[in-house]
């Protein structure tokens, strides 16, 4: 499982106010922490009304002398993630390009620097929230993608978690999941999984169980809080339950070394 992770979000109010001052031992902070925690790569999402797309080149900047883990660049800016490309030192993920237009027009820099892409099943006209039309819009993407020499190793599916609060939308995510990796086997399906939650009381609860269900129907990349012990336990033994972990060697060597100890 690729844990990316999620704490580096300006949206975030304690994230955004941090931003807005530069707060540099913040930031740095947080990336420590998510990568000690076991985090492979760390999500940077550097909306912040005002910025320009100035914020994500800095915050990348910043990050990437702290922590050796690479970069998953985040934004809903296309020209921001075309703008901190660049800056990279490892090889990054673009979190994400859409089935929009403006997302479209980043494909000659997605060419030139050749990211690993999370494609969100989202076009322009709508959400996705049924199964057919999540498997549609990811199958245009993925074609897409191909077709202009992405390997689909390269290609991480987002099929949109939505919160479950508002409709049936956790059934059908796990649906048009199977639906992808059954058509495109090679693809990547990625999720921010706590999206399940919002609005209901004890998230983690929700988040934890949703991975594992996630995790069954083939997400293997995952955009989650690595800090959360329980979660990170989970995602262990899932893999080895489902065969991702050969002859339970990882298990069993958290195990050994004692990490497993809170759960006996």
């Amino acid at each position: 499982m690729l844990i990316i992770g999620e704490l580096i979000n300006c949206t975030r109010k304690k994230v955004g106010e941090a931003a807005q001052k530069r707060d540099v031992e913040f930031f740095k902070d947080l990336a420590r922490r998510q990568a000690g925690a076991g985090a492979n790569m760390l999500d940077v999402n550097g909306d912040l009304p005002g910025q320009d797309g100035e914020l994500l080149s800095w915050l990348v900047n910043l990050i990437q002398d702290e922590v050796e883990i690479p970069l998953c660049l985040d934004s809903a800016d296309p020209k921001a993630l075309v703008k901190a490309l660049p800056l990279c030192k490892r090889r990054p993920m673009v979190n994400s390009i859409s089935d929009e237009p403006a997302h479209w027009a980043m494909l000659p820099a997605l060419k030139e620097h050749r990211p690993k892409v999370i494609a969100l099943c989202m076009s322009e006209s709508c959400l996705p929230t049924g199964v057919e039309d999540r498997v549609a819009t990811a199958s245009r993407m993925i074609d897409r993608l191909a077709a202009e020499g992405f390997a689909l190793d390269d290609i991480h599916v987002d099929a949109c978690v939505l919160p479950v609060a508002t409709g049936p939308h956790g059934q059908n995510l796990l649906s048009a999941i199977g639906q992808i990796v059954a058509r495109y086997p090679g693809v990547h399906i990625s999720a921010g999984v706590s999206n399940v939650s919002f609005g209901l009381p004890l998230r983690k609860l929700l988040n934890e169980a949703y991975l594992v269900l996630l995790m069954a129907c083939g997400l293997d990349t995952a955009i989650v809080d690595p800090c959360d012990q329980q979660l990170m336990l989970n995602v262990m033994a899932a893999e080895a339950l489902l065969g991702r972990d050969a002859h339970c060697k990882n298990y069993l060597r958290a195990y050994r070394e004692g990490k497993l100890a809170q759960v006996a």
